[in-house]
C-alpha cells in the first residue's frame, strides 16, 4: 500500500552541472504520455535524483506546505505542480516552486452526484441518522437492562424486555442497511480513504478513493467527470492505486475494472480478487498487462484474464524487470521469500509463466525495489532483507531500529537505497551485497511514498508536504 526514499547529492559538481541538475528539478519527471503516479512510475527507482542525503525538519528543507488533512498517498509531480492527496476525498494541486495551494477539489458523494441522485441522497441520509439515534437509544436502554440483570439475574420481566429490545434493534438495522447507499464504506484509521495514489498523464489527473469515487480533472482543476464505480467491503479499507495503462484507466475495487479515460464509463470488469496492493503494468510480446498482486495478469485492452493463481501478495506490489515478475513476502533467516516467474516471450489467451524460484513468507506491507540483480525489501520485524533475484536467496538481513510500521516502500534515489517507516525515520544505505549505511534521517511520521525530482525530493507526511534540497 506506500514507500519512500532519498539519495546522496554531489556538492563538488561544477556550477554548470550543478545549475543544470537543478534545473532538471522543475522539469516534468516523465513525457506528457509517460504516466505520472504511484512510485512516479510505479517501479520505486530514481537513478538520475541527486538530493541531499541529510534532512530533518529545520535541515534541508526549501518549503514546507501544510495540508488540510492526512493522507497516505504518494506525491505526484507534474511539471511544475504537484499533486496529493487528504482526508477523506480531496485532491490537491501544489505548486513546486514554493508549495503554495493551487487549487483543491474534495470528492465525497454530495459533491459528485447531481440532480436526482444528490435529493435521494440528502433523504436517505437524513433517514439513516433518524434510524441511528433510535438504535443508539435502544443500545442505552439495552445496557441499563444487562446491569440490573447483573444484580437479580432471574428477573424474566427484565429478560422479556431484553428480548424485546435487541429483535427492535435488529429490524432497525435492517432498514437501515436499505439507506446504506451513500453512507461511507467501512476503513481503518491507518487506511482512510486516500491512500490511493493519483495518476496523470501530464494534461489531466485521475483520483480514486476508497468510498468508490474515481474522478478526472484537468490541471487547473475543472472535473471532467467524476463517479461511484464500486463501494469498497473490506472493513479495512481500500488502497490500490489507479494505473493508466494506453487508453484504459485501471482501478481496483472489490474487482478490477477498465474504465475509459476521457469519460469514466466501464469498458470492462474482471473477476479479479482485491487486494492493498496497486496491479504493475507489462507488456508480453506487444500486448499491454497488468500484474495484479493477487497473481493474476490482466489484457489491459478488453480484461480478459491471461494467468491467474501465481502468487498472492496480501499488502503490497509485485515488481517487473526483464520481463521477470517478482512477489516478495519477506522470508525469515536464511529462508527464500515469495515467488518469481518469467513472462511468456508472445502473447496469448492463456499465458504459461514459467516458475523460476519460490519460497516461505512473512508479512510486511512495503513494496520493494529491484536494483542490479538485488531485491531490497524491509518486513514487518524490522528487517532490512536483501534478496538474490536469480534464486530468491537471503543476501543478507539487517535489523534497522527505525521504530514505527514500515508503511513506505523501499526506494532508489541516485546511488542509494532508503528504507523509512511510519515514525518518520529513514536510513540511507549503499546497493550491494554487504550492509553500508550512509545516513540516518528524521521527519514527522508518514505512510507514504516520497519522489524525486531532480536535486528536490517531496515527502507527503501526515501533517505536511516537504520539498527537501539544499
Amino acid at each position: 500500500m506506500y514507500r519512500q526514499a532519498d539519495h546522496p547529492c554531489a556538492l563538488a559538481a561544477a556550477l554548470a552541472v550543478l545549475v543544470a541538475v537543478v534545473c532538471a528539478g522543475f522539469a516534468a519527471p516523465l513525457l506528457a504520455a509517460d504516466p505520472v503516479g504511484w512510485r512516479t512510475d510505479g517501479t520505486g527507482r530514481y537513478p538520475q535524483a541527486v538530493p541531499p542525503i541529510e534532512w530533518a525538519k529545520d535541515k534541508n528543507v526549501i518549503w514546507v506546505s501544510p495540508m488540510p488533512a492526512n493522507s497516505n498517498a504518494t506525491p505526484v509531480p507534474v511539471g511544475d505542480r504537484l499533486l496529493v492527496n487528504a482526508e477523506p476525498a480531496t485532491l490537491i494541486c501544489v505548486s513546486a516552486a514554493d508549495g503554495s495551494v493551487l487549487w483543491q477539489r474534495s470528492n465525497l458523494y454530495e459533491d459528485v452526484l447531481s440532480g436526482e441522485e444528490l435529493v435521494v441522497l440528502k433523504q436517505e441520509r437524513e433517514q439513516f441518522e433518524a434510524l441511528q439515534n433510535e438504535i443508539k437509544g435502544i443500545e442505552e436502554q439495552i445496557k441499563h437492562i444487562r446491569d440490573d440483570l447483573a444484580k437479580t439475574p432471574d428477573d424474566a420481566a427484565l429478560k422479556t424486555k431484553q428480548g424485546e429490545l435487541e429483535q427492535k434493534k435488529a429490524e432497525l438495522a435492517k432498514q437501515q442497511q436499505a439507506l446504506s447507499r451513500y453512507q461511507p464504506p467501512p476503513t481503518h484509521p491507518v487506511t482512510g480513504y486516500s491512500t490511493p495514489t493519483p495518476v496523470s498523464d501530464g494534461t489531466q489527473v485521475w483520483a480514486v478513493y476508497g468510498n468508490g469515487v474515481v474522478a478526472c480533472y484537468d490541471l487547473e482543476g475543472s472535473r471532467k467527470w467524476a463517479r461511484i464505480v464500486e463501494k469498497p467491503t473490506h472493513g479495512w479499507g481500500h488502497s490500490a492505486s489507479p494505473v493508466l495503462v494506453g487508453d484504459r484507466l485501471i482501478v481496483h475495487f472489490n474487482t478490477m475494472f477498465g474504465l475509459d479515460p476521457a469519460t469514466g464509463a466501464e469498458i470492462w470488469k474482471a473477476g479479479v480478487p482485491m487486494d492493498w496492493g496497486t496491479s504493475i503494468p507489462a507488456k508480453v510480446g506487444d500486448v499491454e498487462v497488468v500484474v495484479a498482486p493477487a497473481g493474476f495478469i490482466v489484457r489491459v485492452s478488453d480484461g480478459k484474464v491471461l494467468a491467474q493463481n501465481l502468487y498472492r501478495l496480501d499488502y503490497c506490489a509485485p515488481i517487473i524487470n526483464e520481463g521477470i515478475v517478482y512477489f516478495i513476502q519477506i522470508p525469515g533467516a536464511n529462508r527464500l521469500g515469495g515467488r518469481a516467474f518469467q513472462l511468456p516471450a508472445q502473447p496469448a489467451d492463456k499465458l504459461e509463466c514459467k516458475s523460476l524460484w519460490n519460497g516461505r513468507d512473512e508479512r510486511f506491507y512495503a513494496s520493494p525495489v529491484f536494483h542490479e540483480g538485488l531485491i531490497y525489501a524491509v518486513n514487518q520485524l524490522d528487517y532490512l532483507v536483501v534478496i538474490d533475484a536469480a534464486n530468491g536467496g537471503v543476501v543478507y538481513e539487517r535489523k534497522l531500529g527505525l521504530g514505527g510500521t514500515h508503511y513506505p516502500s523501499v526506494t532508489l534515489a541516485g546511488n542509494h537505497i532508503f528504507v523509512s517507516s511510519d515514525s518518520g525515520n529513514t536510513v540511507i544505505v549503499e546497493p550491494g551485497r554487504e550492509y553500508k549505511e550512509v545516513a540516518r534521517n528524521s521527519l514527522e511520521p508518514f505512510r507514504s511514498c516520497p519522489v524525486f525530482v531532480g536535486t528536490r525530493m517531496y515527502v507527503r507526511t501526515e501533517k505536511n508536504l516537504y520539498c527537501i534540497g539544499q
